[in-house]
């Protein structure tokens, strides 16, 4: 959203976060200082968040303030609450890597982010697939995460998007890169689409085990 921001005594009508990066709530965000950087190309405004839980100040980089553009807010916090409860339960080591690869992102460290998320995502795969075969809980562990796909994951859907995950983090991790017209955005895409098949059919499992069709 756009809002008016004082800058020496000026207003100037600019980007203005909607919600704290650090809690993720939505509320009013006022302003505590604005400062102008010393090659006068850009403006600091330290902002806090207004929800009683939180109240951590973070501050806005703003460009040009006449071009209106919030370039970052810091520090952020990965929002892993978004992530459902069912993935949560299944790996939680691909929780905690997921959040700071994604802290990494939201600190600009991008090099280090798409590493971060291929771990991650290697841990969600090889943890799913220990839930599909947990008699082959050990090969699952020392084999490739492309064989634990080929050979582990039989619903199409999450192994499609998973092979393509690999394919992306693999990239992340190699000095030349084979999707070029692809970057971590697509990458973390396909994750969250793994994430969303992963608990439709976990979800559809537990409800058909639950309420078996008696006919």
């Amino acid at each position: 959203m756009e809002r008016y921001l004082e800058v020496n005594n000026q207003k100037y009508l600019v980007e203005y976060p909607d919600k704290c990066p650090i809690c993720h709530r939505h509320s009013e965000i006022p302003v505590m200082r604005t400062s102008v950087e010393p090659d006068r190309n850009g403006v600091q405004v330290v902002f806090q968040c207004a929800f009683s839980g939180c109240k951590s100040y973070f501050i806005g980089y703003y460009g040009p303030i006449s071009s209106k553009e919030l370039k970052a807010l810091k520090p952020q916090r990965s929002e892993v609450t978004s992530i459902p409860e069912t993935i949560h339960k299944l790996s939680p080591s691909f929780i905690s890597i997921y959040q700071e690869a994604d802290e990494a992102s939201a600190h600009g460290l991008h090099q280090i982010a798409g590493p971060g998320y291929r771990k991650a995502f290697e841990f969600l795969i090889k943890d799913y697939a220990k839930s599909l075969k947990p008699n082959e809980s050990e090969r699952i562990e020392n084999i490739f995460s492309g064989n634990v796909v080929n050979e582990f994951i039989t619903d199409p859907r999450i192994q499609s998007v998973a092979k393509r995950a690999l394919w992306l983090g693999n990239d992340e991790t190699h000095y030349l890169k084979k999707w070029v017209a692809h970057d971590i955005n697509d990458l973390k895409t396909l994750i969250r689409l793994a994430i969303n098949w992963v608990e439709i059919e976990q979800l559809s499992n537990s409800y058909e085990r639950n309420m078996p069709d008696k006919t």
